[in-house]
């Protein structure tokens, strides 16, 4: 078989960034239509590009994938290996591989690091790992290991759903509240890159912006202080981690979260704020120096508002998925809109996700897979509306809702 028949790669372009799909349903746009104004649609970075379709605008739903051809069951439509940030749960450590997330059913893998709190299935996943996170990186994850293992972590207790989510202006009320503290954490690290730069003769300068030649008081030694007495969210701290190297390591990966659909209330209740805020104050006050300047509410902010409608759950393989290890962006994947009949069909690969045709597909087909994990094929039409207006924020209105909803209306 040609490769480009059954695959394709990343076209990366300098167009600006903007919003990709939302979440929608597969009958929200013309079944027929390629091109829903008559021109080419400028690709945003990291966007998929394949023979077999193309990603368009919708009147509706934003950015959706296209079928530009007849399509065979079983084609291989894509293969998305551009993961940019993920959160491996806490609990899961000692039996996921960090690095290919492989599963030890319950049993701790070969090798555990303690010194970074992952574990590996073997050595060329532990090199690969250590070399994606680079050398600052994996001395971060060595300082989130050592205050994980020395504070008391905060339970991940289920969210009550129906909670209301914090509003946009509550949101921002909130980073502000840090902005004080956070001035403070700042200026006592930067200190250590003047006392470090007097130690070895070299100039006083920083990376960071400020007045690093201000004076230490106690008040500074405080701010640390408090902060590091904050209960831990060990999983969104490992979050926000994950992005911030992604940033510093790879800025071309983060580019291509950049272009993805923005969710302006991302934080499932005010306690998931408050996790997050606290997690920032955590992390100034101990990450490596290199990655402070990257450590802002705005990154953290845009990290959780792309994140919120693009990640994929991270699930055992070969159980049909009944263990959640954790979840990932891969920003190449993101555009493919969700149906409750879906004519694709998605499966990790190691690090991958393939994307397969369920059925045969015709030229001109919205191709679209399924958010509920297979679990669409035993819900009542109530039970998906449901899950999919709470946990992704939209109301699905694909054939199979729309055919249920004239069923009962009868």
């Amino acid at each position: 078989m040609d490769p480009t028949d059954s695959d394709a790669s990343t076209i990366l372009t300098d167009y600006p960034a903007s919003s990709a799909s939302r979440p929608s349903s597969a009958s929200s746009v013309p079944s027929l239509a390629l091109s829903f104004d008559g021109r080419p649609k400028p690709l945003l970075p990291g966007a998929a590009t394949s023979v077999h379709f193309e990603i368009c605008d919708t009147p509706t739903a934003g950015r959706a994938v296209f079928a530009t051809k007849d399509i065979v069951a079983n084609t291989l439509l894509w293969r998305s290996d551009d993961l940019t940030v993920s959160s491996l749960l806490q609990e899961y450590r000692r039996e996921v591989c960090g690095q290919c997330f492989g599963y030890n059913y319950g049993r701790d893998l070969g090798i555990q690091d303690h010194t970074v709190g992952f574990a590996f299935c073997s050595s060329e996943c532990q090199k690969a790992w250590q070399k994606e996170n680079g050398e600052v990186g994996v001395q971060a994850w060595a300082e989130v290991k050592k205050l994980v293992k020395k504070k008391n972590r905060e339970d991940n207790e289920m969210v009550d759903i129906d909670l209301p989510r914090p509003t946009p202006e509550e949101i921002t009320q909130a980073w502000e509240n840090t902005k004080a503290q956070a001035d403070l954490i700042l200026t006592f690290r930067m200190a250590e890159v003047v006392g470090d730069a007097r130690d070895t003769g070299g100039l006083q300068t920083s990376a960071l912006n400020g007045n690093g030649g201000e004076s230490i008081t106690k008040r500074h030694r405080k701010a640390v202080q408090k902060a590091l007495q904050q209960p831990v969210r060990a999983d969104v701290m490992g979050f926000c981690v994950s992005g911030i190297i992604a940033q510093y390591e790879n800025p071309q990966k983060w580019k291509h979260l950049l272009s993805l659909a923005v969710d302006s209330t991302p934080y499932s209740s005010a306690d998931d704020l408050h996790a997050f805020t606290r997690t920032y104050l955590h992390l100034l006050a101990i990450l490596p120096l290199p990655l402070l300047p990257f450590t802002t509410p705005e990154l953290l902010l845009l990290l959780s508002s792309r994140d919120s409608h693009n990640a994929f759950g991270i699930r055992s393989l070969e159980d049909e998925g009944s263990e959640l290890f954790g979840y990932g962006c891969w920003p190449a994947a993101s555009y493919f809109n969700h149906s409750c009949g879906p004519n694709v069909e998605k499966r990790r690969e190691g690090r991958a996700w393939e994307f397969r045709a369920a059925r045969d597909v015709r030229k001109g087909e919205q191709l679209c897979i399924t958010y509920l994990g297979g679990e669409e094929k035993k819900m009542s039409r109530d039970e998906r509306m449901l899950t999919l207006r709470r946990n992704w924020g939209f109301e699905c209105a694909c054939k199979r809702c729309e055919e249920g909803a004239v069923v009962s209306a009868i």
